[in-house]
């Protein structure tokens, strides 16, 4: 079957799951979609006794900051076994520092953990945030997406209930190489619990995937120790030594916010993740409501039909258009560019790209097909902040190219201009001029003879012959002034924006 084929019988069946399943788009509402049966697996000698001691651990220590719970992916991080299946180093980085409790069962479906958890192994424990990661093991037993996700709810809502005050921090099911049917299958769950979680107050809803792929978007299969296993020939599941530690920093950011303690790894140490390719909400505080601003693009996503969108952050945000913002420093480059033409801006001030993957994933150009798609974006992820931190130039592209194929999924008829990331700062020699300008060369490399889109870089046009910046183009270095925004309206217009 055809990647765009495939792609649209999985946007078809989430729309029919997400239907005649109410409570996975209804934040809130636990397994309102239908029972899940606990079940146990008594009749395992090892799997009762284990259960036991997690019950004793439990009494001994009532305080963990975190609760990890879930299948044999994390109950792996008990394993010191060199090379593959080394996972106490990752352990004692993140999560021993943490007083965190180790639930995860080898083998365990939502069904099991959902009776551990009625059977005590959470009793008196009063932990900060519970990280879930549950469902492989369903999808791999045929369960159906629906059956997963409502499995993986139930377990949500019971923590809620055993757990009023800890937040949950729920992680997508994890991409393999068992068949294209489980991956189809976890695709769909994965991108029903987006659309549930999305804004829940008590869970954040994660999805690291993309850690373990490939430049190519293939599964990376080298950092899963089954294929190495021997006289197994098993595919690719368990992430190994390096995808643990990777899955684990790409975590960490998420869960140093949510548990708003001191951070055992600092940030700018977290090297082998690039969160630039992992989607999530808001960052930054900036002087607009984010949240506000994503419900008033899916309101116009729902009553307009735009020609052109424009996507991107802050600089794509203060140019004009609807939905209007708070600042608007190039009307009139905007009006003589667009005219009457309908156009949707799509830039949020402070955005990196893991906050534009995770906007476009929940929504804003679902259901749009544009002529023309305006990609501006990548200039805050080369700055680091105590949320997030800064990306190297060609983690920047990685998370470019996602965003790329993002928009040709949602609107494969739309023509993308990407554009090069504008210079930053008055001279030659300030800081960001560098990693901007090998981001773009990076881009060049990978985009400029790309047919499907039309890369442009107008950062010259900026510039004075010594690399200074020319007067009155930016309004603070950064952020272009009306002159500016004109000089972008008509490389746009030069190169052939269909209106």
């Amino acid at each position: 079957m055809p990647r765009r084929v495939r792609i649209a019988v999985l946007a078809a069946f989430v729309a029919g799951l997400l239907a005649v399943s109410p409570a996975l788009a209804q934040p809130g509402v636990a397994a309102a979609c239908g029972p899940t049966a606990p079940a146990e697996r008594l009749s395992e000698p090892w799997w009762t006794a284990r259960h036991a001691d997690v019950l004793a651990q439990a009494t001994r220590r009532p305080d963990p900051e975190v609760v990890l719970l879930g299948d044999s992916i994390t109950h792996n991080y008990e394993k010191a076994k060199l090379p593959d299946e080394n996972f106490q180093p990752t352990w004692q980085r993140f999560y021993a520092p943490r007083h965190a409790l180790n639930l995860g069962f080898g083998g365990d479906t939502t069904q099991h953990v959902l009776w551990r958890l009625r059977h005590g192994e959470l009793d008196g424990v009063t932990p900060k945030v519970v990280v879930l990661l549950i469902g492989t093991n369903d999808t791999a037993q045929h369960h159906s997406a629906a059956e997963t996700a409502c499995g993986i709810a139930a377990i949500v809502g019971e923590l809620g209930q055993r757990l009023p005050g800890a937040k949950v921090l729920l992680l997508g099911v994890l991409p393999s190489a068992i068949s294209p049917a489980k991956s189809a299958t976890d695709a769909a769950v994965n991108a029903a619990l987006a659309m549930r979680y999305a804004e829940n107050a008590q869970v954040r809803y994660l999805d690291v995937g993309a850690t373990f792929l490939a430049r190519d978007g293939t599964l990376d299969t080298s950092i899963f120790y089954d294929p190495r296993l021997p006289g197994r020939n098993a595919k690719a599941l368990h992430p190994d030594t390096v995808g643990q530690e990777r899955m684990a920093e790409a975590i960490e950011p998420t869960l140093a916010a949510l548990l708003q303690s001191a951070r055992p790894v600092p940030l700018a140490e977290l090297r082998n993740a690039n969160t630039a390719v992992i989607p999530v909400p808001k960052l930054e505080q900036d002087s607009y409501d984010w949240h506000a601003r994503h419900h008033a693009e899916l309101a116009l996503n729902g009553t307009t039909r735009p020609k052109i969108v424009l996507i991107g952050d802050s600089i794509t945000h203060f140019w004009a258009g609807p939905p209007v913002a708070a600042r608007r420093n190039g009307p009139r480059a905007w009006q003589r560019l667009f005219g009457a033409s309908p156009v949707l801006n799509l830039g949020f001030g402070w955005d990196r790209t893991q906050n534009v993957l995770w906007r476009l994933r929940q929504g804003e150009l679902r259901g749009l097909a544009p002529h023309e798609v305006i990609l501006n974006i990548g200039t805050n992820n080369l700055t680091g902040t105590e949320h997030a931190r800064a990306s190297t130039p060609a983690e920047v592209v990685e998370g470019i190219a996602a965003i790329v194929a993002e928009v040709r999924r949602e609107t494969p008829g739309s023509r993308i201009t990407l554009m090069a990331i504008f210079p930053r700062g008055a001279l030659p020699t300030d800081a960001l001029r560098a990693p901007i300008a090998e981001t773009n060369r990076l881009l060049a490399e990978r985009f400029a003879h790309d047919p499907s889109l039309r890369y442009l870089d107008i950062g010259a046009r900026f510039l004075k012959p010594d690399g200074t910046l020319r007067d009155g183009v930016m309004l603070d270095g950064t952020h272009p002034s009306e002159a500016g925004y004109t000089i972008w309206a008509d490389a746009l217009a030069r190169a052939g924006l269909r209106r």
